[in-house]
């Protein structure tokens, strides 16, 4: 995502009071109507899907500087997915219609807004890769990577999630059981590519943990 760019929406966001959700809060729900845009100032949001036997599937999570649900402000105004809080979350919202004009009226903005749909779907399409084809040992690797690479913070060879993830929330990530996802995690401790505490990640070298999980990721979120 282009930030600086993105941010330029910031002031149209600010004509409209904070909003503040606990976590776990829904934001979204598949009845709502889509009238609203949502800016994240604090926290991060969970975008997902519930199968009527109850299963979660986690397709993205933003962080803060993002907006959502962004394909939603431009093509139809219903959605088949939850928005929760994943952390305490401040968010800002205008109305739908404001939005699209704004964005709209600048040719950079909707580039750079389309841009980023794409990537988003590219990331989802690799990740439907790995839940079809590879086992549960990559699937949280490479869950844990693309989280690294979202909302990591590099420190010399290793890689400090700045996101809070319980196994759970892996679990509905990588489409896989809680107890499988816990498993899976003690592994990748053990062989020490990963440090897991009070629900933070480090990934301890990168290329260790890439050359190790044979796992390579061909985009790149900004």
């Amino acid at each position: 995502m282009d930030t600086e760019l993105f941010l330029k929406l910031r002031p149209l966001f600010h004509k409209y009071p904070p909003l503040y959700y606990k976590k776990e809060q829904i934001i979204i729900r598949p009845e709502d109507k889509i009238e609203n845009i949502y800016f994240i100032e604090k926290g991060f949001v969970r975008f997902y899907y519930l199968s009527d036997e109850g299963k979660e599937m986690t397709f993205l999570i933003y962080k803060p500087g993002y907006f959502f649900p962004i394909l939603y402000a431009f093509f139809g105004n219903k959605t088949r997915y939850y928005f929760e809080a994943l952390t305490p979350v401040v968010l800002r919202r205008a109305p739908r219609e404001t939005f699209t004009k704004v964005v709209e009226a600048n040719n950079a903005l909707s580039l750079a807004i389309s841009k980023e749909i794409i990537l988003r779907m590219q990331g989802i399409l690799s990740k439907m890769e790995f839940l079809t084809l590879g086992g549960a040992y990559q699937n949280v690797a490479f869950t844990i990577l693309i989280c690294a690479q979202e909302f990591g913070k590099k420190n010399k060879q290793s890689i400090v999630l700045n996101l809070p993830l319980a196994h759970k929330d892996i679990a509905s990530m990588a489409g896989l059981t809680r107890e499988t996802v816990s498993i899976e995690m003690k592994r990748l401790e053990k062989e020490g590519l990963i440090a897991y505490k009070r629900n933070h990640i480090t990934i301890k070298n990168l290329d260790k943990y890439k050359k190790k999980t044979k796992i390579e990721l061909n985009y790149e979120y900004s």
